[in-house]
């Protein structure tokens, strides 16, 4: 599994327990014939806690009229991602971990041994 800059929402972000609204990522608006995979995953300093990720879209990238595509609550995640872009992405997640980090981005594969 790789991850690039240009496709990744968390990179190593510090966990609190409060929300968290990640980068936006542009893929453009329509479904892609093989589609992405939606990978997240805390370290494993983080301990115990819950997170629920939602994926959102948008056809704007200040996400005035956001759309919500799924909500996740299992770590770590590897799910594809739904049909319905809008051509923006974001996850918004609420966390109950109070260390580690999290990471998170669009992949081509799931193969998620972090």
């Amino acid at each position: 599994m790789i991850l690039d800059k240009e496709n990744t929402f968390f990179n190593k972000k510090a966990l609190s327990a409060s929300d968290l609204t990640s980068d936006i990522v542009q893929v453009g608006p329509g479904e892609s014939g093989c589609p992405l995979h939606l990978v997240a995953a805390v370290t494993k300093d983080a301990g115990t806690g819950t997170l629920t990720t939602k994926l959102e879209t948008s056809a704007t990238s200040d996400f005035k009229s956001p759309k919500t595509l799924a909500t996740y609550s299992v770590v770590p995640l590897a799910a594809d991602v739904p049909r319905g872009n809008l051509g923006y992405l974001r996850l918004t997640v609420t966390s109950t971990y109070s260390k580690g980090t999290l990471t998170a981005g669009l992949v081509l594969d799931d193969d998620i041994d972090w």
